[in-house]
């Protein structure tokens, strides 16, 4: 059966004229979503979501042509982008094209597996990850931004793998509790916070271990914090060590404590609310009595039980961690006066970065891990560190809301997020890494084949709950509170999903820019226009909201992790150094480097097969296909015709593609294949590579149903 479809990308197409990729861009170019579950609106040209029944029809439109945009910015994989990711046009060049290209790299780090579709810190393997590629350090980043995605998957999925216990949670600390908490204020869907609720509460008690009677704290050892070399381990000379009362693991925990009281109270379990409820004001109270120094007017370490002989002591420097209370709102307001040291360049304000420590420190910028060596390895010793500046970030953005006549303002934001846009880049292109110097603005650690495109950090949620002031709530409300330049005189936000609906948040000072009629603040809901004309200061707007769509949780029957054992992928042919196993890595993207691709060899055969063995039987009954291609003249094409087969006795049967199916190979984006359910331990691609030309595969997933985890 040859499987081929006209393609469309013709942005006034609807998915009655047959638009079948647009049609599935929310089920088959990501992971597939439940049969007959609410429909969000469509993505596409500005105003896609129509207006309800009686709205005016006079009313304006939001200003941005999303497909068109997601076509500019994103090329042959615009539909995933157009489907799922908020758009934004700033005056601000920088910190705009930083923000396309963190969704880039963010989706770089979607890995299908076998246990659904996770998110990933380093793109290549690394020797230190668990199962499944899989990192703690980050995970509070990870839902940050992947909250603000239309298809619940990646949230749902990563959040099932963390909690259900696949992967070493405690491996790293993580404030995966309150990230839960901010994922619901976003998704307004109570269901996934009270399916973790028993496993949130599990991950508290483990971290027991690490608390200390006397002090009434938790320590840890900065490794462990995900922050090795810092001052603390300096100071008794030895960087992996130095076990500390940290504001850090203080904070995650007291966060994580307010957010089962509040799960607790979405379940109805009144003395499980307030039980956590204290827990998280006992925290607070400790973190703001014993850990607030007065010598350096910051939230300090203070030496662990391991080192009697300093007797609980503040380690010799205040870093920038101090500043992660005010991530979740714990400090009271007579501490506000840490943020002046912010943005003093003689502390933490370097020319092109926040540093970790302070330059009159002795460790600052001093390689004590690998003395010499360039580029040098990962230090908390004055790098700038992406993971901590979007800590911060997010912290200024919580006290700027809460407290808007505090020691910063939003100028001081949005310098602060410019800078941070700015840091990103290599080449004069946007590109993230491990971390870089604040004086000089170059990479430190910045290693071939691991650290491209490091996802350990937040922009995207910056920009939305930050920069221009969507400040989530689990109320049925929408609170926008921008923090842009007072310079700024236009800016416009559409495509996001909140509470289940269609959000889009417009400024134009005066009406001129956009030209829509209006000026002042605008808010539309589901297309329709609900607050106009309101200052720049921001509004709040009633929200009723509305069932979320659920994803299908699925299965990639095709991964193998690290390509041993089973599944096995075989070729007919491999060229160019490639291996088949690097097409059922689950890891998806197009770059020449780092290498992540099976090439077929350079006989000249036409016909070319990619052939995956599973263990044991499996039932799939979709599947998705990343070829790549590098254009024109470059011997690399997708293939002329492809078909999908499956192994039943001695003979092989072409799969029955069906509605929702891209029956044309698609280049350097999914190719989507939807059939009735087939079981079997092999399946084959047959490729009919172009005339002179090889077939390149990213990745070939075979997806079938997987237990959920229970509602």
């Amino acid at each position: 059966m040859t499987l081929r479809s006209a393609r469309s990308d013709d942005a006034s197409e609807t998915p009655a004229a047959g638009s079948t990729r647009r049609q599935v861009c929310r089920d088959a170019a990501v992971i597939g979503l439940a049969a007959g579950s609410l429909a969000l609106p469509a993505a596409g040209t500005a105003g896609a979501a129509p207006a309800p029944a009686g709205a005016a029809r006079h009313s304006p439109r939001p200003p941005l042509d999303v497909r068109s945009l997601a076509h500019r910015r994103y090329g042959a994989d615009a539909d995933w982008y157009a489907a799922n990711i908020p758009f934004v046009d700033l005056p601000d060049d920088t910190v705009q094209d930083t923000y396309y290209y963190r969704w880039e790299a963010f989706k770089k780090h979607l890995r299908s597996t076998a246990d659904g579709m996770l998110i990933t810190e380093f793109l290549p393997s690394v020797s230190w990850e668990g199962a499944n590629s899989t990192i703690s350090a980050a995970v509070g980043h990870h839902i940050h931004e992947a909250r603000w995605l239309r298809d619940r998957t990646y949230v749902e999925d990563t959040l099932a793998w963390w909690l259900g216990g696949g992967g070493a949670l405690r491996q790293y600390t993580s404030w995966i509790g309150d990230a839960v908490w901010a994922d619901y204020e976003v998704s307004g869907d109570s269901r996934v916070p009270l399916a973790h609720l028993d496993a949130l509460r599990a991950d508290l008690a483990a971290w027991e271990t690490h608390y200390d009677q006397d002090m009434e704290l938790y320590w840890i050892a900065p490794v462990n914090d995900a922050t090795e070399f810092t001052t603390s381990g300096l100071d008794v000379g030895d960087g992996w060590a130095g076990e500390a009362f940290r504001p850090t693991l203080n904070s995650y925990l007291f966060a994580g404590h307010r957010a089962v009281g509040r799960i607790a109270g979405l379940a109805g379990d009144r003395a499980l609310e307030g039980a956590h409820a204290a827990r998280a004001g006992k925290l607070r109270a400790r973190v703001q009595e014993a850990l607030w120094s007065p010598e350096f007017g910051h939230f300090t370490d203070r030496f662990g039980p391991q080192y009697p002989e300093r007797r609980s002591g503040f380690v010799s420097g205040p870093e920038l961690a101090g500043f992660v209370p005010w991530y979740f709102g714990l400090p009271d307001a007579r501490f506000d006066g840490a943020w002046r040291s912010l943005t003093d360049p003689a502390a933490f304000a370097g020319p092109h970065g926040l540093r970790t420590i302070l330059p009159s420190s002795p460790y600052y910028l001093v390689q004590h891990r690998t003395p010499g060596s360039s580029p040098g390895e990962c230090e908390w010793n004055g790098p700038s560190w992406p993971f901590q500046t979007s800590q911060v970030l997010t912290a200024m953005a919580r006290l700027l809301d809460e407290r808007p006549h505090s020691p910063v303002g939003a100028d001081d934001y949005a310098a602060l997020l410019h800078q941070y846009a700015a840091q990103q880049r290599k080449d004069r292109r946007p590109y993230v890494a491990e971390n870089l110097d604040p004086d000089t603005g170059k990479w430190i650690a910045d290693f071939p084949d691991r650290s491209e495109h490091y996802n350990h950090s937040t922009f995207a949620d910056l920009v939305l709950s930050g920069l221009l002031g969507l400040r989530p709530s689990a109320g049925d409300t929408l609170r926008v509170r921008p923090l842009v330049p007072r310079s700024w005189d236009h800016f416009a936000l559409q495509n996001v999903s909140y509470h289940g609906r269609e959000v889009s948040v417009v400024y134009d000072r005066d009406g001129s820019h956009y030209r829509l009629g209006i000026r002042g603040l605008c808010v539309w809901v589901d297309g329709r226009l609900v607050a106009s004309g309101r200052p720049l200061s921001g509004t709040t707007v009633d929200l009723r909201p509305a069932p979320v769509r659920r994803p299908a949780p699925l299965a990639n029957r095709a991964f193998n992790h690290k390509g041993e054992g089973f599944p096995q992928a075989t070729a007919s042919s491999s060229g160019d150094g490639t291996q088949p196993a690097a097409a059922v890595d689950g890891r998806v993207w197009f770059d020449r480097t780092p290498v992540n691709r099976w090439v077929s060899g350079s006989d000249g055969a036409r016909t070319v097969e990619f052939t995956v063995t599973t263990a044991a039987e499996v039932t799939v009954d979709r599947a998705r296909i990343h070829y790549c291609d590098e254009g024109p003249g470059s011997g690399i094409r997708i293939p002329a015709d492809h078909r999908l087969q499956y192994r039943e006795g001695d003979r092989w049967h072409d799969v029955r593609t069906g509605p929702g199916s891209d029956r044309a190979p698609a280049p350097n984006t999914a190719t989507a294949l939807r059939f009735a359910p087939v079981t079997s331990n092999r399946f084959r691609l047959v490729l009919t590579a172009r005339k002179g030309c090889r077939v390149a595969l990213a990745d070939l997933e075979l997806l079938g149903a997987r237990a959920p985890v229970s509602d």
